[in-house]
């Protein structure tokens, strides 16, 4: 395939299937709009095609390079992963920018009553690098799925839902902290002890930010700040869904004055709720397993029926701290649901809107499982946390963010086509396609390469001008006898090309 690939100069250019997608949303404005420049070579609009392309081509930058589809990159994998960790743009706003143009497209399609059930939707998932030595900023960070310390990230995500299609806003990588005294308890050495971080750092850019983020900052402070900046660029929502890690009530007192609602599940703690009584005023002061005692014995005198077997009941609470007044506190709307795989157990999802129902809580936070879906297709598909080899904390940050980007693209991609394909399916459809373009495009090359072999020879006086028509018409008989003789799956692959093949085989062929 080398040999063949030497010849792309002069056969036609591979068309990226996703190239009208990128029209739609306006990627060239999204880029400018993020702060991309370079002064020489391809542009930073074709840098970063080449960029999303490549999560489609093979599992990484590497792959992709080397790969039969590699010409669909600009340059050579060095200078990608020079310009991926470069200071000219900043990639977190590019997956903002790109997920608002999906948002304006989606939100067009969408009715008012639709337009009031938006979400925001918060999580974070590990981004395990088992090998890593010398990875800048990468720590001993606790997979609760794995119930240990690994090393890697944290990747804070932050999506927007509709109920139907789910887009990314951007992604945030997040180290622990290994200067503390909690951390040197449990582990006796850094992770990455051989890491150099970068010093002298530009401020005028977003290089020292992303650090201080990863470093100093909360999650719970990277959430309000993050819903705020989503509102100021044209986003709007009026949810917000949390799992049982963040529903605290600090972060909820935090954001119910920006506008929005919280849904999301409750630990079953030791942390204490004010029961209020059918006056509003506070009676008892009660663990959710307390409350949960109290309910079931005062529904089953009441015999009520029940409208969903599943949700259990509902009771209205005020959360707030011993050290708190009641009216310090905020009020929530606690649903007990029951425990599919286990019936003596409960599930406690709780709300600040007080007037939905309780079928319309459970449903709401039913779409929380969209972003851990979107995690999957990413590691799985796109390219999050195994596409970049780099050891530099501003290059996984941006592939972090590309991998949003791609999510974005095909998210909008399936909802405006009305694709009842899975979006981890359909990277994989497009991954096939690109790969398969360049092999036709090495077919024709050979072919005529080949069909021009009878003039090269006649050029060296090898065979004279009156043999060159018979020299023609053996070559024709050789590849007729080589398409008959292919198997159907090829003979199939091949007759998807056959408006460019028609000149090397005869019509009655194909």
């Amino acid at each position: 395939m080398s040999i063949l690939q030497n010849f792309s100069a002069k056969s036609q250019p591979v068309i990226n299937p996703l190239n009208k997608f990128f029209k739609k949303l306006q990627l060239k404005r999204c880029i400018t709009r993020a702060g991309f420049k370079k002064k020489r070579g391809p542009s930073a609009n074709d840098m970063i095609i080449g960029a999303l392309s490549s999560g489609f081509i093979a599992e990484n930058l590497h792959a992709a390079a080397t790969s039969s589809a590699g010409n669909l990159l600009p340059v050579c994998e060095s200078s990608m992963y020079r310009f991926m960790e470069g200071t000219n743009g900043n990639w977190e706003q590019l997956s903002l920018n790109v997920a608002h143009e999906a948002y304006k497209k989606i939100d067009s399609l969408n009715s008012n009553r639709e337009k009031n059930r938006y979400c925001f939707v918060f999580d974070d998932s590990v981004l395990e690098y088992p090998k890593a030595k010398k990875m800048e900023l990468c720590t001993w960070t606790f997979d609760h799925n794995e119930g240990c310390s690994v090393r890697g990230y944290s990747c804070l995500q932050m999506g927007w839902t509709d109920g139907e299609s789910y887009i990314p806003l951007g992604s945030k990588l997040l180290a622990s902290d290994e200067e503390s005294e909690a951390f040197q308890k449990k582990h006796t050495q850094k992770a990455c002890p051989d890491a150099i971080c970068k010093t002298g750092l530009d401020k005028r850019t977003h290089v020292p930010q992303i650090r201080t983020e990863a470093l100093e900052r909360t999650k719970p402070e990277l959430v309000v700040s993050w819903i705020k900046r989503a509102t100021k660029n044209g986003f709007n929502a009026n949810y917000v869904l949390f799992d049982s890690w963040f529903n605290y009530e600090s972060l909820l007192k935090n954001i119910t004055p920006l506008g929005l609602n919280i849904i999301g599940m409750l630990k079953q703690d030791h942390r204490k709720y004010y029961l209020l009584n059918n006056r509003g005023n506070a009676t008892e002061y009660r663990t959710l397993q307390s409350i949960a005692e109290k309910m079931k014995v005062n529904s089953s005198k009441r015999k009520t029926k029940k409208i969903n077997n599943a949700i259990l009941f509902s009771v209205t609470v005020v959360a707030a701290t011993a050290n708190e007044k009641i009216s310090e506190g905020i009020k929530l709307k606690l649903v007990f649901v029951s425990n599919r795989n286990n019936p003596d157990e409960f599930v406690v999802i709780s709300s600040t809107d007080l007037t939905l129902s309780d079928e319309q809580i459970v449903k709401y936070y039913s779409r929380r499982w969209k972003i851990e879906v979107n995690f999957e297709n990413q590691k799985q598909y796109l390219g999050l946390g195994s596409e970049s080899i780099s050891v530099k904390f501003d290059n996984l940050a941006a592939f972090a963010n590309l991998s949003c980007v791609r999510a974005s693209l095909l998210e909008f991609k399936r909802r405006i086509e009305s694709d009842v394909r899975a979006i981890g399916a359909l990277g994989k459809c497009i991954s096939e396609q690109i790969r398969e373009m360049p092999i036709a495009q090495s077919i024709l090359i050979l072919l005529a390469s080949i069909k021009a072999l009878p003039e090269i020879l006649a050029k060296k006086k090898i065979i004279t001008g009156d043999q060159v028509k018979a020299v023609r018409r053996e070559i024709s008989s050789l590849i007729r006898n080589w398409f008959s003789g292919l198997t159907c799956y090829v003979t199939e692959f091949i007759s998807r090309w056959k408006k460019d093949l028609k000149d090397f085989i005869p019509a009655k062929t194909l």
